[in-house]
């Protein structure tokens, strides 16, 4: 959303160079939230030495990229607070932020699509 607000700041002003710079905190406590549960899965759900676990590692690292652009994005706008749009700099660590977290976002359904097809169906009998 912080990019969609970046590039409404070029056409409508300063406004939304505030609600993109709060848009990418609340971005970056979501990923830190998400890497919390994706850590527990990692952990408990994907068996040792899967094809699985394997995209899972992959995953989490682009994710490591996308918020480390999306940090050093923050961390340029906060220094432009006030801008009448969005400096060059920090739009184009968020659009690159925004086109890593697509690969990211990729490799995640890959791992549940991989976690769903190696693990053996229950019965719903079964308890």
């Amino acid at each position: 959303m912080s990019f969609v607000f970046d590039v409404a700041s070029i056409f409508f002003g300063g406004a939304f160079v505030e609600a993109a710079l709060f848009n990418v905190c609340a971005g970056l406590i979501a990923m830190l939230a998400a890497a919390v549960t994706e850590a527990y899965s990692y952990f408990t759900r994907l068996p040792r030495d899967s094809s699985a676990r394997r995209l899972a590692r992959w995953h989490a690292l682009v994710n490591l990229a996308a918020m480390a652009l999306f940090v050093a994005s923050l961390a340029l706008r906060w220094s432009a607070r006030g801008a009448p749009a969005t400096p060059r700099a920090p739009f184009v660590l968020s659009a690159l932020g925004v086109a890593v977290l697509a690969v990211a976002s990729y490799l995640g359904g890959l791992v549940d699509y991989e976690a769903a097809a190696t693990t053996p169906r229950r019965s719903p009998d079964a308890r």
